[in-house]
């Protein structure tokens, strides 16, 4: 999948999120207060969560980028470093830490191939499992081990008719990682969907991701969003094909809780994402040519927001902006 080896460049929502919030925690009840350097931080976030979200409108991209699950890009390296991203590969049968691969390798499908009644590329009902050993790998650079478990799962609504529609989800997804610095974990379950009408595709998707690291609160994020997908006048949707040039606009929420403090963000499309399937498909290291979201804090007066743009397949450029 094209997009899979930049869409989780950054940090996950709460990988960072935890880190970004670690100075606010305390036994109070109180709504989290939200600095302008958290809510650019959430912003950027959010940036990553829309390029995952639009990799999974098509069966074959949930298949092959997990649809949006932690991975060694998403979960922190260790000490001063943990928010460099990592990913990895395997050679002559030992997990090592490198630049590329994803984790679907260490994976065992419930078919192979899948069984696909109607030849639309959306399978009946389809799963992925991960487990231990086969998913345990090591960075014998600086001795961090790493656990991938869980199970990724799609289906097709209507297997009897060929079509876009289809849906996903996460069960237990979770990453740990261990090194002389620094321990944890982070998980993500949910689901979502797609489904197709005369005007294009819409798509909702609801996420819970916990993270529980060394020597900061833990926390949970909760990722409740609905978008729709246009295709650019003069191009078509076709099951089974890669999306074509068109407009996504995702609008919703997240809510973040650390410790016994949560703070609630809406996410709001201003001018929707110009999709290009050549960005997405190239060297473009993000799928969009254009494009303005909106994240603001919803139980916070007074706090300003963050715009998020994008332009010329680069990527996200998050502003904060006072009020």
């Amino acid at each position: 999948m094209p997009i899979s080896r930049r869409n989780l460049a950054r940090a996950g929502v709460l990988a960072l999120g935890a880190f970004a919030l670690a100075s606010c925690s305390d036994s109070s009840t109180a709504p989290l207060q939200v600095t302008p350097d958290v809510l650019q931080t959430m912003g950027d976030n959010v940036a990553t969560e829309i390029e995952s979200s639009i990799a999974s409108l098509t069966a074959q991209d949930v298949m092959s980028s997990t649809a949006g699950a932690p991975t060694f890009r998403r979960v922190p390296q260790a000490g001063a470093s943990m928010l460099r991203g990592l990913s990895f590969s395997r050679t002559a049968g030992t997990p090592v830490l490198k630049a590329t691969a994803d984790i679907s390798q260490c994976g065992v499908a419930s078919q192979s191939p899948p069984v696909d009644t109607d030849g639309d590329n959306v399978p009946d009902n389809w799963s992925m499992t991960f487990s231990l050993p086969a998913c345990h790998f090591v960075d014998q650079t600086n001795a961090s081990t790493f656990d991938v478990t869980g199970t990724l799962h799609i289906s097709d609504p209507q297997p009897g008719s060929a079509g876009l529609a289809l849906a996903f989800g996460l069960d237990n997804f979770k990453v740990s990682f261990s090194s002389a610095d620094a321990s944890g974990y982070v998980t993500r379950n949910g689901n979502g969907s797609v489904n197709a009408s005369a005007s294009g595709l819409s798509q909702t998707e609801n996420w819970t991701e916990t993270a529980v690291l060394t020597g900061i609160t833990s926390g949970s994020a909760s990722v409740s969003w609905s978008a729709s997908f246009v295709p650019t006048p003069g191009q078509s949707l076709v099951a089974g094909r890669a999306l074509p040039d068109g407009a996504y606009s995702p609008n919703g929420s997240f809510t973040l809780q650390q410790g016994n403090r949560a703070g609630t963000f809406s996410i709001t499309t201003i001018d929707p994402l110009q999709y290009s399937a050549a960005c997405a498909g190239g060297t473009g290291i993000s799928p969009f040519t254009s494009g303005h979201i909106r994240v603001a804090v919803s139980n916070q007066q007074n706090s300003g927001y963050a715009d998020v743009t994008y332009s010329n397949c680069n990527s996200a450029t998050v502003t904060f902006v006072s009020q």
